[in-house]
């Protein structure tokens, strides 16, 4: 049952496998796209802080532990990711396309099976 039969391929399966690497690689630009635009956009003012005490009225409040918006953190954290995937999917394909090639050409110096 999971032979191939006369006059099939495995032409899904390596087709299943290029739409995996392709959707890959275009998921991980757009996440770090994505990213990248949420990092740079610059973040609403706080809608917390001290006004009534007014020698500290000129700064602004941050609290402690705060020091990057929520907004800029989930931007770091898309692009990262999308980098990750982008970098894994590029890999993946290069590879696939090295060993394809050996099979194709294989080295003149390698012995024969």
């Amino acid at each position: 049952m999971g032979e191939i039969q006369a006059g099939q391929s495995g032409g899904s399966r390596s087709n299943l496998s290029r739409r995996v690497r392709v959707c890959m690689v275009v998921l991980g630009a757009v996440a770090a796209v994505i990213g990248l635009v949420l990092l740079l956009l610059p973040s609403g003012q706080a809608s917390f802080g001290w006004f009534a005490y007014a020698p500290l009225s000129n700064s602004p409040f941050i609290p402690p532990g705060v020091l990057v918006s929520p907004h800029s953190q989930i931007g770091i954290v898309l692009f990262v990711i999308g980098l990750a995937m982008l970098a894994f999917g590029a890999g993946w394909m290069l590879g696939h396309r090295q060993a394809a090639r050996h099979q194709r050409f294989p080295d003149p110096g390698s012995p024969g099976i």
